[in-house]
């Protein structure tokens, strides 16, 4: 029995995994601890809970965060966790469970759970974007995920996309992130109209809502995002072409406000040799599964 873990900013996720099914599930917040070590107590509690409330052992962790270290096992300088350190996490919840804990960026975990279990199952060559509070990315090369030496290959969230342009959480200018992204989606409105009823809410529903209607300055902002993240994809492909790419996370599930601009966008804009070679799918796997399923596989990579 795996437990796979995926770290959010607010709320952290765990489920026991046997065979590529979730068993079992519980979450914790990831904030209001004191400190790291207070959060890894809290992460090997609701770990202990699961194990008894299944009547099981846990065998080994794996753990998708973001800027995940698969090499070092820890979250690195992660911008939107509450720690302005780096916390080696692998080795904390390893020490407090005694099993093999693996930790990975959270993104390619996400493109593990879909290449072996959702829409990129029998792919030699895959791209996984996940679309949410950020932008993250993973890379399947030829049969197997990209890690660099950093263990965090493919970040195409913080590919410049417009150079001088707006400030990424990361400290730059005009990355991709800062555009294609739930904050980069509400600045986006709120630059074109800036009406309070629409941003009253977290998230960018009550946006798409609008775009599904008609309102002009919604529909003109999820154009904006498609045309942003066609740039970007494009581009992608031009470096490491992939047989599919899927998109994963709430905003890819807003239907055709986004994904029908998207694929004219990227299909304009891509190289004549890739035109009508790969298409744009939505992840096939329930929203908190890919990230869990493939935090559980993260735990069959060598490091």
């Amino acid at each position: 029995m795996i437990l796979g873990i995926d770290i959010g900013g607010t709320t952290s996720k765990l489920a026991l995994v046997e065979g590529g099914h979730v068993m079992a599930r519980s979450r914790i917040p990831t904030v209001g601890h004191a400190d790291a070590d207070a959060f890894a107590d809290a992460l090997a509690q609701a770990a202990r809970e699961l194990e008894h409330s299944s009547a099981t052992r846990i065998t080994s962790i794996g753990i998708g965060a973001p800027n995940g270290d698969h090499h070092a096992g820890s979250i690195v300088q992660a911008p939107n966790m509450p720690w302005d350190h780096d916390v080696p996490l692998a080795a904390m919840l390893a020490q407090r469970m005694a099993v093999p804990c693996t930790l990975g960026n959270d993104a390619n975990a996400a493109a593990l759970g879909e290449w072996r279990y959702g829409a990129g199952q029998g792919m030699r060559d895959l791209l996984v974007v996940t679309l949410g509070t950020g932008l993250g990315s993973g890379l399947i090369v030829d049969g197997r995920l990209l890690l660099g030496p950093f263990g965090n290959a493919g970040e195409l969230g913080h590919v410049i996309l417009v150079p001088e342009g707006r400030l990424c959480t990361c400290g730059r200018r005009g990355c991709m992130e800062a555009y294609v992204s739930i904050r980069g989606i509400r600045q986006t409105y709120q630059e074109l109209a800036p009406d309070p009823a629409l941003l009253k809410e977290d998230g960018v529903l009550n946006i798409a809502q609008a775009a599904a209607k008609g309102d002009g300055h919604a529909v003109e902002t999820f154009e904006r995002t498609a045309y942003w993240l066609a740039i970007g994809l494009a581009n992608a492909v031009a470096l490491v072409p992939p047989q599919r790419i899927v998109l994963f996370g709430g905003i890819a599930r807003n239907g055709d406000v986004l994904l029908g601009p998207l694929r004219t966008y990227f299909e304009q804009h891509l190289l004549n040799i890739h035109k009508g070679a790969l298409d744009i799918v939505l992840s096939a796997l329930p929203e908190d599964d890919a990230a869990l399923l493939g935090a559980a596989a993260l735990t069959t990579l060598n490091s």
